[in-house]
C-alpha cells in the first residue's frame, strides 16, 4: 500500500489538533501539528523582539524543531532541545505566531520541512493551508470547522481549566480576528480545498468528531 498523506485544516478551535492526534495513534502514523511550527516561529519573534521578515525566514529555515508523541497520548514541541509546548499554546505565542504566518517568506521558508515531514509512510498534517498549498494533491483533504461561538467557549473552558480568568467575548473577538487575518491574506489563505470534506464540529462531542474523522482514513490506510 502506497503512502498516504491526509491534509486537515480549518479555524482554531475546531478542534483540529485533538482529532489529528487520536488519528494519528489510532493508525500509528506520524503527525504534524503544522501551527506549531509558526507558533515556534512566534515564539522566537517574541524571545528576540524581531519583526522582520527575512530575519524571521533566516532563523525559520535553521530553527532546530521536533514534534513528538510522548507516548502518554500527548505529542510535545521541542525548540534547540527545550520542551516548548506550554509557551507555544500561550495567548500571546499564538497571536504573534498568525502575525509571523502572513508574512510570506516566513512560510516558503517552513514549505519544505512540512512537505518532507513523515516521508515514507502514511501521516497527518494539520493547520490552515496543508490540502492548498503543502500538500495541494493530499490523498484525503478534511476542512475542520464550528461555529465562533463555539470555538470560543471551547477555548474558554480550557484555560478555565488551567485556571485562568477569561474572557468568552474577549477570546470570541481575538478568534474573529484571527480568521480574518488567516482567510483574508493574500498569500496561503485559510479556506478548504475545492476537494475536501468539510467536517463540521459544532454540534459534534470530541468522541464524534474522532470517530467521524477515522471513518474517512479507515478505507484509506486500513484498520
Amino acid at each position: 500500500m502506497s503512502a498516504v498523506r491526509i491534509a486537515v485544516d480549518g479555524p482554531a478551535g475546531a478542534g483540529k489538533g485533538a482529532v489529528c492526534r487520536a488519528v494519528a495513534q489510532r493508525f500509528q502514523m506520524p503527525y504534524l501539528d503544522t501551527g506549531s511550527i509558526y507558533r515556534a516561529v512566534g515564539l522566537l519573534s517574541i524571545r528576540s523582539g524581531q519583526l522582520d521578515p527575512e530575519k524571521l525566514a533566516r532563523a525559520a529555515q535553521v530553527m532546530d524543531y521536533l514534534f513528538k508523541d510522548m507516548g502518554d497520548g500527548s505529542f510535545g514541541a521541542f525548540l534547540g532541545g527545550e520542551n516548548v509546548t506550554t509557551e507555544l499554546r500561550q495567548e500571546a505565542t499564538g497571536e504573534r505566531a498568525s502575525q509571523v504566518a502572513a508574512m510570506p517568506q516566513v512560510r516558503e521558508a517552513l514549505l519544505a520541512f512540512q512537505r518532507t515531514y513523515g516521508a515514507g509512510g502514511h501521516r497527518i498534517l494539520d493547520g490552515r493551508d496543508v490540502g492548498t498549498v503543502v500538500w495541494p494533491d493530499a490523498d484525503l483533504k478534511i476542512f475542520l470547522t464550528a461555529s465562533l461561538e463555539e470555538r470560543a467557549n471551547r477555548r474558554a473552558l480550557e484555560l478555565q481549566a488551567k485556571g485562568e480568568a477569561v474572557s468568552v467575548q474577549q477570546i470570541c473577538d481575538r478568534m474573529a480576528e484571527r480568521d480574518a487575518r488567516d482567510s483574508g491574506r493574500d498569500h496561503a489563505p485559510m479556506i478548504s480545498a475545492a476537494d475536501a470534506v468539510v467536517v463540521d464540529t459544532t454540534h459534534l462531542t470530541l468522541e464524534e468528531s474522532i470517530e467521524q474523522v477515522v471513518r474517512l482514513v479507515e478505507p484509506l490506510v486500513g484498520g
